[in-house]
């Protein structure tokens, strides 16, 4: 874990990199020895958050052959009407990659 600050907030004294249990999730921290005030990376919030089922739209690559694949929650499959076949538009934007769908009929001529 790379240090992203030297001291405590709180009390100034000079923080150490620790292994923390957050909710029986052993989680990358900087702990204060002296206060033992916790800080955690936005990485390490969100695995905690992934591992603790807060984060709901997380899905996990896999690898199908030659390529990388995800799968979707049927909730989204279903409110979208994706089916198989259908395509989708991968756009970069800001925030990473949006991925809009296009149903195959649309493609038709």
């Amino acid at each position: 874990m790379k240090k992203f600050m030297e001291t405590c907030y709180k009390c100034n004294t000079n923080v150490k990199i620790f292994k923390c249990i957050k909710e029986g999730i052993e989680l990358n921290c900087l702990k204060c020895p002296k206060c033992g005030e916790e800080y955690f990376t936005s990485s390490e919030l969100t695995k905690f958050d992934i591992l603790t089922g807060r984060r709901k739209m997380v899905r996990k690559f896999g690898v199908l052959g030659d390529s990388t694949v995800i799968r979707f929650p049927p909730n989204v499959v279903k409110h979208y009407g994706i089916k198989p076949g259908d395509f989708g538009i991968f756009e970069e934007v800001p925030e990473g990659i949006l991925i809009k769908p296009l149903p195959a009929k649309e493609l038709k001529r």
